[in-house]
């Protein structure tokens, strides 16, 4: 340990003969986010060996020497905390042949200082001193000098700046960085924002400045409310602004903003609309109001961005049921943010993201592939499941958590998740507790792949309204048709070969709604199903999601017996517009129907199978209809299988499980069930459509009018020569 008795005036022995350079005073950790111990550090250089002493009054500082290359030594030694300097106040420093005065500033004080950008070199002058700052090194880093903390940007690590940023809020924040940071910076409030580029040709102010070599910014706080800045170029004054003090954290904002319940859905992109503002939606949940919250999403091409909310949505349970006899306290808030093709500039790709309730509140890092609109000629699976609760009393749908679990990281597998509907049974229990217990779970997968869901009887709530569904879940729905006075919650993307589309017709099974209804809702599908069908060229498979199935097998249920009737008018448009495959759920179990027309097997319309099991059909003039119902839920334990009907291919017991659908080509799809309990595939089927693109019809046109032609010009030569052939006869009779 080093003695140092202080004194006003402290002289360096050196030999006589010693050259010395480079001598500086550096700022040390003392004032840096760590709070080291040291105060600063005295260097110098020489080309050659020099007493290693520094005489204070009878005391002695040792300078440790370092020699670099065999070519020079540099002299080093710190000045601690400990040995009790006192602050502004000048001490004059001998360091070889050089004198500087060192006076070291308070941290929380409030005198006036400099930084002077001196051809990239940062040093802060306090009267007659001057400190250098040894950040160059790093992508980030802060000091705190006179209640004034500078975060000095020399890489945009937006990681690194969020650790800066989290400093005491009695420092006024000023950031010196690139401008492009700013951009990325922002929508965050901060003190001022000074840039470092070089190349520009005049000084701007404020957020916009331009920080070049030789300027230099004066710091005066007059209040606590305002700093003073003076901008100076070779000493010459520029220009003086006053900045009022500003809070990257607002007292008056809720104090529980961790966020949970994370869930990535398709924005309008996706959808005919073709919106390149709204890739990607990104929600999260926060028990408080918390509009300082953002996202921070970044890639490894270079994309590190920070994103802010685009909308709180509440939910206040006792304002949806004030005028009911029921009884609710549950309030939330869903806050969305946006992805845009300036942040998602490559889709097919995986992006990560951390998401901020507020600067100090950060939730794990997730990541998440962006689906392909366009089809890239490869393979893409997506996940199907339904019916699926998150209680695990019975230890139900925990097998279901547990796969999702293991595949988080499984982006290049799988695509989206689609869900048919019935989630926590149900989301309203309990005062909503069921409902958010549910969206804490569901993080398990909704936070790493995009998912896609339709609505089940479960999911309406007391009033039948769908409130916590609707405000809580984002879908790309077209507004026209989802009004307070329907709940059609109808929407319908593009992905890649295939074009889903989503309805909900919980009205009609239940038989509540009127002609109007019904004949509004039909006409919806069909114009959707008539565009997607004139877009057969790019995307030729069309697939139908629902809560609720076509066919299914429990005989004692209205939903098996009858939904064939309630939905007969969907049931025909899905056979004049070849939809190949519906997906369902409400059974809870896994159940494949053969693609009945009207309750009846298919005749004469070309569908070819491979026996009773039909693990192939080929050329199918309807759906095969899926029932996904199995990914586990303790409401109801259905007595399954049930006795087949005339439709039922193939049914499951009552395992947890999931359906995979690959997407292999415009001509061939496979499914495979999965029962999650045994890790087998229990059931599976390749759906074939043969399909004529444009250019096929259009070669097939040319073939047949050359036959037309050939046949008519041999048939006019067979006219030609007979009628030749009878002249002749005529000319050699006598």
């Amino acid at each position: 340990m080093f003695f140092v008795f202080l004194i006003a005036n402290i002289h360096l022995i050196k030999s006589q003969n010693c050259y010395t350079f480079d001598e500086k005073i550096i700022l040390g950790d003392y004032y840096s986010k760590i709070e080291g111990q040291t105060m600063v550090t005295l260097q110098y250089k020489s080309y050659e060996e020099c007493q290693i002493y520094s005489q204070i009054d009878k005391l002695k500082l040792r300078f440790e020497s370092i020699f670099i290359e065999n070519l020079i030594y540099v002299y080093t030694t710190n000045i601690y905390q400990n040995q009790s300097l006192q602050f502004n106040k000048d001490y004059n420093i001998k360091l070889g042949q050089k004198s500087l005065i060192l006076r070291l500033p308070l941290k929380n004080g409030n005198q006036p200082f400099s930084i002077l950008n001196h051809f990239r070199d940062l040093q802060i002058l306090i009267q007659n001193s001057s400190l250098r700052l040894e950040t160059e090194k790093l992508d980030v880093s802060s000091v705190q000098i006179e209640s004034i903390a500078l975060i000095i940007i020399n890489y945009c690590n937006i990681s690194q700046i969020i650790q800066h940023l989290q400093i005491n809020l009695d420092f006024w924040l000023v950031l010196i960085g690139d401008q492009n940071c700013k951009y990325q910076l922002q929508h965050l409030k901060y003190d001022t924002f000074i840039s470092q580029q070089s190349n520009s040709q005049q000084i701007t102010f404020l957020k916009g400045n331009k920080f070049k070599s030789n300027y230099k910014i004066e710091f005066q706080i007059n209040n606590s409310s305002f700093l003073q800045l003076q901008y100076l170029h070779n000493d010459n004054l520029l220009q003086t602004e006053l900045i009022q003090k500003s809070y990257l954290i607002q007292q008056n904002y809720g104090d529980n903003c961790d966020p949970y319940g994370q869930r990535i859905s398709l924005g309008y992109y996706y959808t005919n609309y073709d919106k390149l503002d709204d890739i990607i939606d990104i929600a999260y949940n926060t028990q408080s109001y918390c509009p300082q919250g953002f996202l921070h999403i970044f890639d490894q091409n270079g994309i590190d961005q920070w994103i802010k909310i685009k909308e709180i949505r509440i939910l206040n349970m006792s304002k949806v049921y004030e005028n009911s006899n029921s009884t609710f306290t549950y309030v939330t808030y869903i806050n969305i943010v946006s992805l845009n093709s300036y942040v998602i500039q490559r889709l097919g790709q995986i992006y990560y993201y951390e998401i901020y309730g507020a600067i100090d509140i950060k939730s794990k890092q997730y990541q998440f592939k962006v689906p392909l609109k366009q089809y890239d000629n490869k393979e893409h699976k997506i996940i199907f499941f339904g019916d699926m609760d998150s209680n695990w009393t019975g230890n139900k749908s925990k097998q279901t958590f547990d796969w999702f679990q293991s595949i988080q990281y499984n982006q290049s597998d799988y695509d989206i998740l689609i869900f048919e509907g019935d989630m926590a049974y149900d989301l309203e229990s309990l005062d909503c507790q069921q409902g958010d217990w549910w969206l804490r779970n569901m993080t398990t997968f909704t936070s790493y792949y995009p998912q896609l869901t339709t609505p089940g009887n479960h999911d309406s709530g007391q009033n039948y309204e769908f409130d916590f569904y609707r405000i809580s879940f984002l879908t790309p729905e077209k507004s026209q048709y989802n009004t307070r006075q329907n709940y059609y919650n109808f929407y319908s993307v593009d992905l890649g070969l295939v074009h889903y589309v989503f309805y909900n017709p919980t009205r009609m099974v239940y038989n509540e709604s009127n002609q109007q209804e019904i004949d509004e809702m039909v006409q919806i599908m069909e114009n959707d199903l008539y565009q997607a069908n004139q877009n057969r060229e790019n995307v030729p498979w069309i697939i139908v999601n629902s809560h609720f199935p076509m066919y299914c097998s429990d005989a004692k249920d209205k939903q098996c017996s009858q939904n064939f009737i309630f939905l007969k008018p969907f049931a025909e448009l899905f056979t004049k517009y070849r939809v190949a495959i519906y997906m369902s759920a409400h059974q809870h179990n896994y159940e494949r129907d053969a693609p009945f027309i009207n309750n009846q097997s298919q005749v004469n319309t070309g569908l070819i199978t491979d026996g009773p099991e039909q693990h192939l059909v080929k050329n199918s003039a309807a759906p095969i209809y899926i029932v996904e119902g199995s990914a586990g839920q303790e409401y109801y334990t259905p007595l399954v299988p049930y006795e087949s009907q005339p439709y039922t291919v193939f049914q499951t017991g009552y395992n947890d499980g999931v359906g995979i659908m690959t997407i292999h080509n415009s001509t061939h799809i496979y499914f495979e069930q999965i029962d999650l309990v045994t890790q087998q595939v229990v059931d599976y089927f390749w759906c074939i459509q043969e399909r004529q693109t444009n250019t096929d019809k259009t070669i097939n046109i040319i073939l047949w009018t050359l036959l037309g032609f050939l046949i008519l010009g041999i048939l006019g030569i067979g006219i030609f020569y007979f009628i030749r052939r009878q002249k002749i006869k005529e000319q050699l009779l006598p």
